[in-house]
C-alpha cells in the first residue's frame, strides 16, 4: 500500500474552507484505479489529507490527471501550498494493514 499525507498549516476558518473543498472533491478519487480511500485528519493548527493507493503508480496516476489539477487549483502534478495563508507539505509512505 502506498500512503500520501499532505499537511496544511492554517489558521482554522482557512482550515475549515478547505476541509470543505476536500470533502467535495473526495468522491471523485473513486474513478481511479488502485485507490484505497481518503481521510481528513485535523487538530487545532493543521489538516491531514490522506490518501491510500495500492501503489505509487496508482497515485501517480491520479497526480497526472486533470482532475488532480482542479483538485490543487493547478495543473497535473502540481501541488497546492494551502491557501489562506499556511504552509503544506507532503509526505509519503510504504505501509501494510497487519491487523
Amino acid at each position: 500500500m502506498f500512503i500520501t499525507v499532505t499537511r496544511i498549516a492554517a489558521p482554522p476558518k482557512a482550515l475549515d474552507r478547505m476541509a470543505s473543498a476536500f470533502k467535495q472533491a473526495a468522491p471523485d478519487l473513486k474513478q481511479f484505479a488502485g485507490f484505497l480511500g481518503f481521510e481528513l485528519w485535523r487538530d487545532a493548527d493543521s489538516l491531514q489529507a490522506v490518501s491510500r493507493w495500492q501503489s505509487r503508480e496508482a497515485m501517480e496516476g491520479y497526480a497526472a490527471s486533470g482532475a488532480f489539477g482542479a483538485h490543487h487549483g493547478g495543473q497535473p502534478g502540481a501541488q497546492s501550498q494551502g491557501g489562506g495563508g499556511g504552509g503544506g507539505s507532503v509526505t509519503y509512505y510504504e505501509g501494510e494493514v497487519v491487523a
